[in-house]
């Protein structure tokens, strides 16, 4: 922790910050921009006719406990799909973590299967530097297009 201390003519003020980590402010601008970049870069990838649509942009303080905050992020878009749905889920699967492992985020182990009872897909993943989840879902009704979902939140800080 480092401390600036400025002293007046009877008055010493003392600004700290923590050098343990970003704040929930720093946490959720960083989570926004990595969401947004992963957006348009997939929106482009996968021919997505509409823009998506942002939901919860990150920019609220939510409590999370003991004096904490986090940020959330939250976006879906429509995209076209292959005549076989399930055959498109495995063909856009690993498109997100992919892209966003070469911006610190890992593959949280476990997570990324395409399960044929629900026609989903979902990569989460973490960057631990910044503090940061971003969890994509791929999924298919039946219909010619799959709905594209992204939600992020940061940690407590």
């Amino acid at each position: 922790m480092s401390c600036l201390i400025a002293i007046g003519a009877s008055t010493a003020l003392a600004a700290c910050s923590s050098s343990g980590g970003p704040t929930s402010g720093e946490a959720g601008a960083h989570m926004s921009k990595d969401a947004m970049w992963l957006l348009d870069s997939m929106q482009k990838s996968l021919k997505a006719p509409e823009r998506y649509t942002v939901t919860d942009d990150g920019s609220t303080d939510r409590k999370c406990g003991s004096g904490k905050q986090k940020r959330t992020f939250a976006a879906h878009m429509k995209v076209p799909a292959s005549p076989n749905a399930h055959n498109a889920l495995v063909l856009d699967s690993g498109d997100a973590s992919g892209l966003l492992g070469a911006r610190g985020y890992k593959l949280d182990t476990g997570a990324g299967q395409v399960r044929k009872s629900d026609n989903k897909y979902v990569e989460a993943m973490t960057n631990e530097k910044a503090h940061t989840h971003i969890t994509v879902t791929l999924m298919a009704h039946g219909a010619p297009t799959l709905d594209y979902v992204l939600m992020g939140t940061t940690d407590c800080l």
